[in-house]
C-alpha cells in the first residue's frame, strides 16, 4: 500500500498521541505562539508567513550558488534580502526572537566582502540549521493548524436547497451507500435504485463546495467527483436495474475507493488532527 507523505506524518502523530503506553518513545511538538496566526489566512489577506519562508529558501539557495561561482556582487544582493526576511521572523513573532541568530547574517556579510566563499557556505549552513531546528519543533503542528481548512465553516445544500453541514452530508452519504448494499442483499431493486439516486445527489452537493477552497481550479473536483465518478454512478444504476448484485457491489466498492477514500486521505486525516489540536 502506498502512503502520501502527509498521510504518513499524520498517522505517526496520531499513533504517538493515542498510545500513552509508549510514552518513552513519544515525540513532543511545541505549540506555536498565538501571534503566528495573524500571518496566515484567514486572519490575513495574504499568506505572509508562507511567502516569507519561501523567500528565505530561495535567498539561501541563491547565496550558496553564487558563493560557488565566486560571484560576490550578486551574492551580496541576495544576502541583503536574506537579512531583511530572516530578521522579520522576530518582528512578526516576537516569541521566536531566541530561535534566530542575527549575528550569523553579520558574519555572512563580512565573509562575502572578503570573498571567502568557504566561510560563506559554512555560515549559510548554520543559518539553515536555525531554520531546521524551528521546523522540527513547530512545522507539523503549524501545518495542521494553519494550513488545513475548517470545514465546519463551509455550508452545503441538500436536494431541497436547504443548507446543511459537512457532517450532515457525510452521514447522508454513509446511509445511502449502506442502504444500497442492504437493498441489494435483500433483493429490493427499487430501494437500491432510489438510494443510488440519493447518493448521486449527495455527491453533487459535496462537489459544489470544492470552490470554497480551490476557487477557479476545477482539477481537484474533477479528480475525485468528475467524469470517472459520473460513469461509475451510471454503471451502478444500470447494474442495479439488471439485478446484477455482485457487479453492483463491485462498482460501489470502486466508488468508495476512488471518491470516499481518496478524498478522506487528502482532507479528513489532517482535518481530524487539526480538530484534536484546536478543539471547537
Amino acid at each position: 500500500m502506498k502512503f502520501t507523505p502527509v498521510l504518513l506524518l499524520v498517522t505517526a502523530l496520531f499513533s504517538l498521541m493515542l498510545n500513552p503506553a509508549h510514552a518513552e518513545n513519544t515525540i513532543k511538538f511545541d505549540t506555536p505562539p498565538a501571534s503566528l496566526e495573524k500571518w496566515y489566512k484567514p486572519s490575513n489577506k495574504r499568506q505572509v508567513w508562507l511567502h516569507t519562508m519561501f523567500r528565505l529558501r530561495r535567498e539561501m539557495q541563491a547565496i550558496n550558488e553564487y558563493a560557488k561561482e565566486n560571484n560576490t556582487t550578486t551574492m551580496k544582493k541576495w544576502i541583503k534580502r536574506l537579512d531583511k526576511d530572516y530578521n522579520s521572523i522576530a518582528k512578526m513573532v516576537p516569541e521566536w526572537e531566541k530561535e534566530i541568530k542575527p549575528r550569523l547574517l553579520s558574519e555572512l556579510k563580512i565573509f562575502a566582502d572578503k570573498g571567502d566563499s568557504l566561510r560563506v557556505a559554512k555560515t549559510l549552513k548554520m543559518i539553515k540549521q536555525t531554520c531546521d531546528d524551528c521546523h522540527k519543533n513547530y512545522q507539523p503542528l503549524v501545518t495542521a493548524i494553519y494550513r488545513t481548512p475548517d470545514y465546519d465553516d463551509i455550508k452545503l445544500k441538500n436536494s431541497n436547497g436547504t443548507p446543511h453541514s459537512f457532517k450532515d452530508n457525510m452521514n447522508a452519504l454513509s446511509i445511502s451507500i449502506n442502504r444500497i448494499l442492504i437493498a441489494l442483499d435483500d433483493g429490493k431493486k427499487s430501494t437500491a435504485l432510489q438510494a443510488q439516486k440519493n447518493l448521486y445527489m449527495q455527491l453533487q452537493a459535496l462537489g459544489s463546495s470544492c470552490t470554497s477552497c480551490h476557487k477557479k481550479d476545477s482539477y481537484p473536483k474533477e479528480r475525485i467527483l468528475g467524469k470517472s465518478m459520473l460513469k461509475n454512478m451510471q454503471r451502478l444504476e444500470t447494474r442495479i436495474k439488471k439485478g446484477r448484485v455482485k457487479a453492483s457491489q463491485k462498482i460501489l466498492g470502486k466508488i468508495g475507493v476512488a471518491v470516499c477514500a481518496r478524498c478522506h486521505n487528502i482532507h479528513r486525516i489532517v482535518h481530524d488532527l487539526r480538530n484534536t489540536l484546536v478543539p471547537h
